[in-house]
């Protein structure tokens, strides 16, 4: 009996070496933070590459002081979360074709933390609410919330947000959209006859006329954020390489823990889609991501379990590395580190 099916599939994230990685800037800025913030910032700010129409007004203004002044440290750490979760935002980015900014969304939504959870329920990196979460397959219930994992969530956001584009034909409008939905913007849309968010923002909801300004804000201070000195660190979980499994069967997250010798609580915070420590059968496959070092561990494992169930295990090994968040300088073009590529 075959004990183990094992179909290999490799996402990397390109090398920094390929494409180097544009350095910080070798003298930081002296001017005073009312000159930064009065020109030098606005300057940068209308230079930057967006898929929409960008203004500097009282709004973005507030929202990066926020970022760079009173909450610099929370941004630091919120940067240095990026390095887990950017190569898999770049990859389906990659697969649907859509624009690369869109990766900053979630730097927004909830501060790159895929448990966080809103006042009115909205959770995961994409903040989902239940229906709209279950209108794109994903899972909520005892065992797992779909929208708590990076893999299902981006997937489903990045459907919804092509889906969005697509009926609206403005990525601004799009944006707004994905905030307050669709019907709200179209009617501002038909009341107006403009086809812009900044023509129709008057219309729409009080955070939504904020959720444009915001996201501009977030790319430029991810862009940015070595000329102003943030320094991004990476926590033990973020710097390490991992593998990420994609497994049909049902499994015990605490039998994996055990035989690969991993503590449960760094396997829960790799893995926070799963509410018990019950992975359940589904034939889609699930996501699980596990520490680079735990893969023969794993493997011995499934043999294991499939010998016990006396049905082959097929499992999908997937390789993803962390990165370190590249900043923008005076010498940076401020191109991407590159999606994940796949290969057979």
């Amino acid at each position: 009996m075959r004990a183990l099916a094992l179909a290999l599939t490799i996402f990397l994230t390109p090398l920094l070496t390929a494409n180097a990685a544009p350095q910080k800037p070798k003298n930081p800025a002296t001017a005073s933070w009312p000159e930064q913030i009065s020109y030098e910032i606005p300057l940068r700010l209308l230079q930057m590459p967006l898929p929409f129409s960008v203004e500097y007004n009282a709004e973005v203004r507030r929202q990066v002081t926020d970022y760079l002044r009173q909450g610099r440290r929370e941004t630091e750490k919120m940067l240095a979360r990026s390095s887990l979760y950017f190569p898999i935002f770049e990859y389906y980015l990659q697969k649907y074709g859509l624009p690369d900014e869109l990766k900053y969304i979630p730097l927004l939504e909830s501060r790159l933390f895929p448990t966080a959870v809103s006042p009115v329920g909205a959770a995961g990196l994409w903040q989902f609410m239940p229906a709209t979460a279950e209108h794109y397959r994903l899972r909520i219930d005892e065992y797992v919330d779909e929208r708590m994992d990076p893999y299902r969530a981006t997937e489903a956001a990045l459907r919804m947000l092509s889906w969005l584009y697509e009926d609206l034909g403005d990525w601004s409008l799009a944006l707004a959209a994905y905030n307050c939905g669709p019907g709200r913007v179209k009617a501002a849309v038909d009341k107006t006859g403009c086809h812009n968010f900044w023509d129709i923002q008057h219309l729409l909801p009080r955070q939504t006329r904020r959720y444009l300004p915001a996201l501009i804000a977030t790319v430029y201070v991810a862009r940015h954020y070595a000329r102003h000195g943030l320094k991004p660190g990476a926590s033990t979980l973020l710097a390490q390489p991992f593998q990420v499994f994609r497994v049909q069967h049902a499994l015990d997250l605490t039998d994996i823990a055990r035989h690969c010798g991993i503590a449960p609580r760094r396997l829960s915070g790799l893995n926070p889609g799963f509410l018990q420590d019950h992975i359940p059968a589904s034939s889609r496959g699930r996501y699980l991501i596990l520490p680079e070092e735990a893969l023969p561990a794993f493997q011995k494992y499934i043999i294991k379990e499939s010998r016990k169930s006396k049905e082959s295990y097929a499992v999908a090994v997937l390789h993803s590395q962390p990165r370190t968040p590249a900043p923008s300088g005076p010498n940076a073009n401020d191109k991407k580190a590159g999606p994940l590529k796949a290969e057979i």
